[in-house]
């Protein structure tokens, strides 16, 4: 008997010592190393079911995921820093960022698959209002720059090579101001200037060479 409990003893003390738990291995590499082929892990809730995350001790919840209220179907994951994101990735690299004011952030290519059902609905293009003209830079993907000056202006294209393939932007003359629009770039008619006020002009850098057509004079 005394044996016994000596072992028991022991072995609790190496439990202690080690802190260190393992389910279904000898070995556990972590404070609980749970080894399993197929389903490991489960929680179970009456009407709802979430795991709570306490990065920086008992005093404060950061976070959350998994099913928070009594009979909800919304899958959650949150985080409740007030200047934290939540962040995906693979490869060890970020992809996908959502920020502490919903702004999301997507590195690499939004695929839809080619599908007339794959549809980006309910997004409208920035507008960068422009007091004067400026080169063009890679910042203004997916823009509408709206220049409303009345004085001549030059938008410059960079050389080629420096944007991305189909990098593309709008241009907009919105008073009476001229955009000449400088740089090497190809136009079908050989313009190189907005028609005029309201004018609208598609810059598109495709097959290592910038087009530049739309509403256009000389």
């Amino acid at each position: 008997m005394k044996k016994v409990v000596f072992y028991i003893i022991a072995s609790f003390a190496m439990v202690q010592a080690s802190a260190q738990t393992g389910i279904g291995t000898t070995t556990p590499a972590v404070k609980l190393h749970v080894k399993s082929n197929a389903a490991a892990f489960r929680l179970e809730g009456t009407d709802h079911v979430y795991m709570e995350l306490y990065p920086q001790g008992s005093a404060t919840r950061f976070g959350y995921f998994g099913y928070p209220n009594g009979s909800s179907t919304q899958f959650t994951m949150m985080n409740q820093n007030a200047s934290g994101s939540v962040v995906l990735g693979t490869n060890n690299t970020t992809r996908l960022t959502i920020d502490n004011s919903g702004n999301t952030t997507l590195t690499g290519s939004l695929t839809g698959g080619n599908l007339a059902t794959s549809k980006l609905s309910g997004f409208v293009s920035n507008v960068s209002n422009e007091p004067a003209g400026r080169p063009i830079a890679i910042a203004d993907n997916g823009l509408i720059l709206r220049y409303a000056g009345t004085a001549a202006a030059t938008f410059t294209l960079p050389t080629a090579g420096t944007l991305p393939e189909g990098f593309n932007c709008m241009v907009l003359q919105a008073s009476t101001g001229q955009i000449t629009f400088g740089g090497v770039f190809n136009n079908r008619n050989g313009f190189n200037k907005t028609a005029g006020q309201f004018a609208i002009v598609t810059i598109l850098y495709v097959g290592g060479v910038y087009i530049v057509s739309g509403e256009m004079s000389n």
